[in-house]
């Protein structure tokens, strides 16, 4: 939060490769399931909150204008994802507008990210976005990636 307090926690410690992650609020009740789908011909993450997929996030086919991945919202809307992730600094947008920025640059704490969320978005679910962004990176520099791949 705005004080540097803990406010949400991802199970276990640091990103892993696994293949499901949880979000949870500080009183340990489950917020997010965060994994990866199968079944898909480019590499997608789901993110469900109970039985229902609230998010799919898919890798980009090809990378227009710096924009890596989409994600459709399960109300239908769509946010592009565009940045630096080498350096962990990224933009999501909404019909042009930024809804979430992350950047390792806001904050000195090693492997953490600054993260700025509209106003009128889900808290938890902008963090759920971020972990499976990370997590989709994450395999993908460990070689994991699933699917076929056009550069």
């Amino acid at each position: 939060d705005e004080q540097g307090k803990n406010a949400f926690e991802v199970d276990g410690k640091g990103f892993t490769l696994r293949r499901t992650l949880i979000l949870l609020d500080l009183s340990g009740h489950q917020l997010y399931q965060i994994g990866q789908a199968v079944a898909h011909l480019r590499r997608t993450f789901e993110i469900k909150h109970g039985d229902a997929v609230v998010a799919t996030i898919q890798e980009a086919l090809v990378n227009f204008l710096g924009d890596h991945f989409t994600i459709t919202l399960a109300a239908g809307d769509e946010l592009s994802v565009s940045g630096d992730f080498i350096g962990r600094e990224f933009r999501i947008g909404r019909g042009g507008t930024d809804v979430i920025v992350a950047s390792r640059k806001l904050l000195a704490v090693r492997d953490s990210y600054g993260i700025q969320i509209a106003p009128d978005f889900e808290i938890p679910l902008a963090l759920a976005i971020v972990v499976a962004l990370e997590q989709m990176e994450l395999e993908e520099r460990q070689g994991r990636g699933a699917g076929p791949r056009l550069f």
